[in-house]
């Protein structure tokens, strides 16, 4: 450590020479004066002051049994004081590092044996001084002088002033001495010192060790600040936290959090970039701008210190003021935290791994874009176990054959509109027992709260749970659930999808044959319906220019045969059929279904006559409708 050099000084003693009278005995000598007699004979009184500011040095001088004092006239001492820029002896004083260091000084004038200037030898000699430094004393054709430990050099301008316990030599300048002052004296404490890292090992702080690590480089970032105030939670702290947020180590609670980046802003909202010591802290609330950019604030009071964060938590500093060598450490007993950018749903769903969820929204076009600006919601989200069980009881593998038997994509987007409610409610808003929200599908679903269990039941009357409650968003909140809801999903009939279809002639035929009623009110059927252009060809391989005609030259009875034997007493989708399936049909004779290579259906009757599914899966109240480019014959 640089040692830092001090002008230093001494008060001056003006003493007074008592005459001898060479004819007088020794017995009739007046006694000699005490040094502070003498001082104050001689009006020295910055001596004296100085002397006095010392506790007992007077006594310690006086009470020596020799001594030799070097002391700077007034005339040096207030030189002294210029040079220190000094305007009386407390700023002196001040400015030497205190009293002991003033004590030093005074002590560097004085050396404990008694040296009058004829006892001086010619040349220069060294004397060990009260100070613990040497000064250098040299006669010169009857000049003494003397060297301080910077080669300063002053003159003994009154010799040999007798005091009972010694001599007093006046110079005309202050003796340097080498001083540690108070810089350093902290640099060296400061050396001492640990640093935040050993300072937290040492204290066995090690999950917010393991959470610093994990953030690349904030180590060595807090290690270099040149000051910093960090308030470091205990692992009890971060036992907690991570209790609350499900994680089961810091791993998931990264996670949780959204993220590496995220940590960096939670650890950094522990750190204000200024030293702030409990005894620095002003009594109340005070507000802290920390290296996260955001403020906590730490409220000082006769019962301790506290820290409250963003969301509004308090905690206490369970240890106060460890000093580190570029700060100071508080440690506390929670984990405060900021404000953190939170996901919006696409990235929380992602986060939480519902992947059949994103598959759902996505074959919907432009629903995710509207979910994410949607000023609030509140999601219902199944997990994929939710969806694989909702597979399971359609007899289902695939979303998109799941898609197929609700109805299409249309009533896809009415199913997850029904999980979403245009509001925000975390678990904490709900009420306990029933409360009914409406659903962007414009149908009410039933939320239960029964303590901290909440269930929410669909329009068919089945109830699910939230498994995970609470995944805040940019725009709502995200609750995880068990089962993917239904709301009321109307399908049209088999004659309200013909004709939306345009199925005109079947339509009519079987009006004429007084089946519509029976096809529609089955429990489940696929019906093969021939386009209108396929009945054209029928009527004309029959010669005949009417569905009129047509009964007329087959019977009622035929046509009737005809029409059910392409109505299939069970329900079939295409992903439901296999190549070569024989189904039997209403009318008691079986039709053949094939899958093409292309993967297209074909339907073959009795007569070996085969004809293309042009649009299949039409899906109706009570089953599904294949559109078929030829009317099937049974035998007639």
């Amino acid at each position: 450590m640089k040692n830092l050099w001090r002008l230093l000084l001494l008060i001056p003693l003006t003493f007074i020479a008592i005459a001898c009278d060479d004819e007088m005995d020794d017995d009739e000598m007046e006694p000699l004066p005490t040094l502070v007699e003498a001082a104050e004979e001689a009006g020295l009184t910055t001596l004296l002051d100085a002397v006095g500011a010392v506790d007992g040095l007077d006594q310690t001088l006086l009470g020596a049994n020799e001594i030799t004092v070097f002391a700077p006239t007034n005339a040096a001492f207030s030189d002294a004081l210029a040079a220190f820029n000094a305007a009386d002896l407390n700023e002196l004083v001040e400015a030497l590092g205190g009293v002991e260091n003033l004590e030093t000084v005074l002590g560097y004038h004085v050396v404990p044996a008694i040296a009058f200037s004829d006892d001086l030898a010619d040349g220069a000699q060294t004397f060990n001084t009260l100070g613990g430094q040497s000064l250098t004393v040299t006669l010169s054709d009857g000049n003494v002088t003397v060297t301080d430990a910077t080669d300063n050099t002053v003159n003994v301008v009154t010799a040999d002033v007798a005091i009972e316990n010694g001599v007093v030599h006046v110079i005309d300048g202050v003796l340097l001495l080498e001083l540690e002052d108070d810089e350093d004296e902290e640099e060296e404490e400061e050396e001492e010192l640990p640093n935040l890292v050993d300072a937290a090992t040492e204290a066995g702080l090690t999950t917010i060790l393991d959470a610093v690590g994990a953030v690349d480089g904030l180590a060595d970032n807090l290690l270099a600040a040149e000051a910093i105030t960090v308030f470091a939670p205990t692992n009890d702290a971060f036992g907690a936290a991570l209790e609350a947020y499900n994680a089961a180590d810091l791993n998931e609670l990264v996670e949780a959090l959204g993220g590496v980046e995220n940590l960096e802003t939670v650890l950094g909202f522990h750190v204000v970039p200024a030293v702030a010591f409990a005894g620095d802290l002003a009594e109340g609330e005070q507000t802290f701008t920390t290296l996260a950019e955001q403020d906590l604030t730490v409220t000082s009071s006769s019962e301790g210190v506290t820290v409250t964060d963003a969301a509004g938590n308090t905690f206490n500093v369970v240890t106060a003021d460890v000093a580190i060598e570029n700060g100071v450490v508080h440690v506390i007993d929670g984990v405060l935290l900021p404000e953190l950018p939170l996901p919006n749903l696409v990235d929380a769903a992602t986060d939480a791994g519902l992947t059949t969820l994103l598959d759902a929204v996505g074959a919907v076009d432009g629903l995710a874009d509207q979910l994410l600006a949607a000023e609030a919601i509140t999601v219902f989200a199944p997990s994929n176990d939710a969806f694989a069980d909702a597979l399971e009881a359609y007899g289902v593998s695939t979303l998109g054959q799941l898609v197929t038997e609700l109805g299409g994509v249309e009533n896809l987007e009415t199913v997850l509109g029904f999980h979403v409610v245009p509001a925000v409610a975390f678990a904490e808003d709900l009420a306990e027992g029933d409360q009914t929200f409406t659903t962007l599908a414009e149908q009410d679903l039933t939320v239960n709260r029964t303590g901290a269990d909440v269930t929410v039941t669909d329009a068919a009357g089945t109830t699910y749970n939230v498994v995970t409650a609470d995944v805040a968003i940019e725009n709502g909140v995200v609750h995880v659930i068990d089962g993917v809801l239904l709301p009321e999903i109307t399908l049209p009939t088999v004659v309200e999808a013909a004709t939306d279809a345009g199925l005109t002639t079947l339509i009519d035929a079987l009006v004429a044959a007084e089946l519509d009623d029976d096809v529609a009110n089955a429990e489940a059927v696929t019906v093969f319906a021939p386009t209108n252009d396929a009945f054209a060809d029928l009527l004309a391989a029959q010669e005949v220019t009417d569905l009129d005609g047509l009964i007329a030259k087959l019977g009622a009875e035929a046509v009737a045969d005809v029409l059910t034997f392409h109505v299939v007493p069970a329900v079939a989708f295409s992903h439901d059929l296999e190549d070569g399936d024989t189904f039997t049909t209403l009318q008691g004779e079986d039709l053949t279904v094939n899958i093409t290579e292309a993967g297209g259906v074909t339907v073959t009757d009795v007569n070996d006559n085969t004809f293309n599914v042009t649009t299949a899966d039409v899906a109706i109240a009570n089953g599904v409708v294949h559109v078929i480019e030829g009317v099937l014959l049974p035998t007639l």
